[in-house]
């Protein structure tokens, strides 16, 4: 009914209508009737009736007020609201238009809602739209589109609201399917958990309440209908007022089909007052269906006549399914009231409708030919033809009982199935209590012992928590302690080396014979060989802590190569061996690597392969492919040396490990060099292996992973390490030298003064910040002195620094591990020199560094003029 006043034709609204009326135009008229009972006093009516009376009266003072858009105006309110409020209010309004299948108003109301949803970022308010417009489709199409699986989404939804609409939409499934025992049982639940949800939720709350009183009424509980129909009354206080004029209509069929006729003629007079109040078609319509039903139900067929009197037949193509109903009240009508001509003229009417449009049958025929022939006179006849249709009407009622008894009977069947497995399952559960009851002792007794044991496990547990505590601390300990011995020994050792290779390197400037020359070149492979295996000690120790980090720069590995073959060539000496190399086409290509330990790694390999070779030849090959966003390298470093046992290249990779001690007799080495040389090369994601024959040497393959450089920049030419003896741009510059052993100060002045440099002493930080170290040009500084090291002097001088000019602060120290430079650097040093001093790098140090001291100088007086 409601459909039809919002305008949109509904086919599920019109076949209601058209049913109701049908039943009441035979069903009502025969001597068989399922519901035919005599109206009772009021004082004698049935608590269902009585309940129904009282919902009347509740309507009856509800004011009653009609804008043609509240549904939208209510709509745009409901935007504006949050939470659950609005939930439920846009809910009512999407329920409306679903209801009445107006397919435009809720598309466009839809689309409002999905953009507000997304605006908000409101998960619940998108769920809302997908679930309306899911079941306005399933609903359209014999609720047969949504899958259990859709359905779990909502009913089980996070929110509320979503599940309790969803709830009705699933029972309106039921319903459809004639699956009462589960449409009951479904909208039980709905109706308890809205109690609960306050007033916001009232719309939801009327319609749930209706459509459970429609489930109960299938099943002949009319108290039950009659109380749900009393709260959706009290529900719909302030619903739409389309929604409440529906209500009263259908009251007032069930009130007319319950031969509750004046039940039914007060419902049909409030309906009236409101229809001739605002004239809406639609309403006009029904008005007129609900004023004929009453009229046929209480044998007033002047009644009839007279609630159609403005009524006029359409043609047959125009004609709908409600004019059809119509021409049959009105033919009947006339025939009851002995006017045969316009009982033909209507009947004719209607037979002149097509079956397409409205499907008459023979019952009804036959129930107006015998009302036709008694208006004739022909009693005969007449009698004859509606024996004829009692008796079809009292078959079609006795198929309409029987099918609401088998309805009745699979709901109580499904219900008591229900209750019989609920039964078989207490019986189950009270047979597992009784069993775990016997077992309780048991486990009590299992716990007991658990319990005692897990005691004990914990104790023991927590004593070897604490034992490892102390093992971790010990090996926390020893470690920072191995760290200490080795910055102590690096430094100590460094000392005394660098007392005797500067010595070394001074004397080999000089003019030597060739016994003294040859006894200085001793002296300096020793000491260099000395330095070698102190640094690789500190190498290995900084792997095995972890401290060892790759400083990826530029280069390639044609550069890398020549570098190592231009270091070894001149030490093959006598020997008949050819050092010789062969490079792809990749080697020429910039990569990005840790050059320092890539040099590192391959000049093991080719010291090794140089030293184990008396003849043949020692060959480097060296390939570069892509690889994922790099390339992968790999230096194989082949010889025709000594070769090695499988024995002995099972723990060739071993920290301190050597082949033999014959081997080591003849060619010393102390073991570490492979080994740091693997674990470097893991570092930078690559592996070194060999493979070797006692007789015909080694080969050595050593991989690593480069990345990609996509812009080189071009290096600024570096100055010549030593100056050169006509450069005067330097000599004459003073140096200030502070160390508190005399043997290293000796060292660097022998290294410095033959290139002009005036040099002053200082024996620690304290006498050097005493001297104005800003009177020198350059400061060679000690870290570890009495008083006061160079650390502490540097951090001081550069607190007081004049700005303009910076000073350079080189450290000239035996401490050289990694912690320590970053030290000197934090301090405000500018560059680090380890000891023994290598006097290249002294003297290309200082060159540098007074050089940029000159230029930043220059710069400052520009700036200053």
């Amino acid at each position: 009914m409601t459909r039809a006043i919002i305008g949109l034709r509904c086919p599920a609204n019109i076949f209601r209508n058209i049913g109701a009326a049908f039943i009441v135009l035979w069903t009502m008229l025969s001597s068989g009737t399922v519901l035919a009972q005599q109206t009772s006093p009021q004082d004698s009516l049935p608590p269902y009736q009585q309940k129904l009376d009282s919902t009347y009266h509740l309507l009856a003072s509800t004011p009653f007020t009609y804008h043609s858009d509240e549904i939208e105006r209510y709509g745009a309110a409901a935007l504006s609201q949050s939470g659950n409020r609005r939930l439920y209010a846009l809910w009512r309004v999407l329920y409306v238009y679903k209801d009445v299948l107006n397919e435009g108003q809720f598309n466009a109301w839809h689309a409002r809602i999905v953009k507000e949803a997304r605006k908000s970022n409101d998960s619940d308010l998108d769920l809302l739209a997908r679930l309306m417009l899911q079941v306005y489709r399933n609903e359209t199409n014999g609720f047969s589109l949504i899958s259990e699986r859709e359905w779990a989404v909502y009913l089980e939804a996070p929110n509320s609201a979503i599940r309790n609409m969803a709830l009705l939409e699933r029972e309106r499934q039921a319903q459809f399917q004639r699956q009462w025992a589960e449409a009951i049982d479904l909208g039980e639940r709905l109706v308890i958990g809205l109690d609960g949800e306050g007033e916001a939720a009232n719309g939801l709350h009327a319609v749930a309440r209706q459509v459970l009183a429609y489930n109960m009424l299938k099943v002949g509980d009319y108290d039950s209908y009659a109380n749900h129909m009393y709260a959706v009354a009290r529900l719909s206080e302030n619903g739409f007022f389309l929604q409440k004029m529906a209500l009263i209509y259908d009251l007032a069929v069930f009130a007319a089909l319950d031969n509750d006729l004046e039940l039914a003629r007060k419902l049909q007079t409030l309906y009236s007052a409101e229809v001739d109040k605002h004239k809406l078609g639609a309403l006009i319509e029904q008005d007129q269906q609900l004023c004929v039903s009453i009229a046929e139900k209480s044998e007033d067929y002047r009644g009839v006549i007279n609630c159609l009197q403005d009524w006029r037949p359409p043609s047959a193509k125009l004609a709908t399914p409600q004019d059809a109903i119509k021409l049959m009240a009105l033919s009947a009508a006339y025939a009851h009231v002995n006017e045969v001509g316009k009982a033909e003229f209507y009947y004719a009417k209607l037979v002149e409708i097509p079956q397409t449009t409205f499907a008459r049958g023979s019952l009804y025929d036959s129930y107006y030919e015998s009302q036709l022939y008694a208006a004739k006179g022909d009693y005969r006849t007449a009698f004859q033809d509606m024996n004829s249709f009692n008796l079809s009407a009292l078959r079609r009622a006795e198929k309409y009982r029987v099918a609401s008894v088998q309805d009745m009977y699979k709901a109580l069947r499904k219900e008591l199935d229900s209750k019989t497995q609920e039964s078989r399952l207490l019986v189950k559960q009270v047979q597992m209590r009784n069993l775990l009851l016997g077992a309780a002792g048991l486990i009590a007794v299992l716990l007991a012992v658990i319990s005692v044991g897990g005691a004990f496990w914990v104790l023991r547990m927590r004593r070897l928590h604490r034992n490892l505590n102390e093992a971790h601390d010990h090996a926390e300990a020893a470690n920072a302690a191995k760290s200490r011995f080795l910055a102590v020994m690096s430094h100590e050792l460094r000392t005394p080396l660098n007392g005797m290779l500067g010595m070394a390197q001074t004397l080999k400037k000089g003019d030597l014979n060739g016994a003294q020359r040859e006894q200085v070149d001793i002296m300096v492979d020793s000491g260099e060989t000395l330095l070698a295996l102190l640094n690789d000690v500190l190498d290995m120790s900084r792997i095995e802590a972890g401290k060892v980090e790759l400083a990826p720069t530029p280069s390639t590995m044609k550069d890398m190569v020549d570098r190592v073959v231009n270091t070894y060539n001149p030490l093959l000496g006598s020997k008949d061996v050819v050092l010789s190399y062969h490079l792809d086409e990749g080697a020429n290509r910039t990569l990005s690597f840790d050059v320092l330990r890539v040099y590192q790694c391959l000049s093991n390999l080719v010291s090794n392969a140089v030293k184990f070779t008396e003849l043949g030849s020692v060959r480097i090959n060296v390939s570069v492919t892509e690889e994922g966003d790099g390339y992968q390298v790999r230096c194989e470093v082949r010889d025709t040396g000594i070769g090695m046992s499988k024995a002995v290249i099972d723990k060739l990779f071993e920290a301190y490990s050597q082949a033999d001690a014959m081997t080591v007799r003849k060619y010393g080495g102390s073991g570490l060099g492979l080994s740091i040389s693997r674990r470097l090369a893991e570092l930078m994601g690559g592996t070194l292996s060999v493979t070797s024959d006692e007789t015909k040497g080694s080969t050595f393959v050593l991989t690593f992973h480069a990345g990609a450089v996509t812009e080189v920049a071009k290096a600024e030419p570096i100055s010549a390490s030593i100056l050169a003896e006509d450069d005067d741009t330097l000599p004459g510059m003073s140096i200030l030298l502070v160390d508190d052993h005399p043997i290293n100060r000796k060292v660097a002045r022998l290294f410095l003064e033959p290139f002009g440099f005036d040099i002053t002493e200082a024996a620690d930080g304290q006498e050097a910040l005493d001297l104005d170290m800003s009177r020198f040009d350059l400061v060679l500084m000690d870290l570890n002195m009495p008083r006061m090291g160079g650390l502490e002097a540097t951090r001081i001088y550069r607190a007081n620094e004049a700005p303009g000019r910076r000073l350079p602060i080189v450290a000239l120290t035996a401490d050289a591990m990694k912690d320590q430079i970053a030290a000197c650097h934090a301090a405000g040093m500018d560059a680090h020199i380890a000891k023994p001093i290598v006097m290249d790098t002294l003297i290309e140090t200082v060159t540098r560094l007074l050089h940029l001291a000159d230029e930043d100088e220059a710069q400052a007086e520009v700036e200053s003029a």
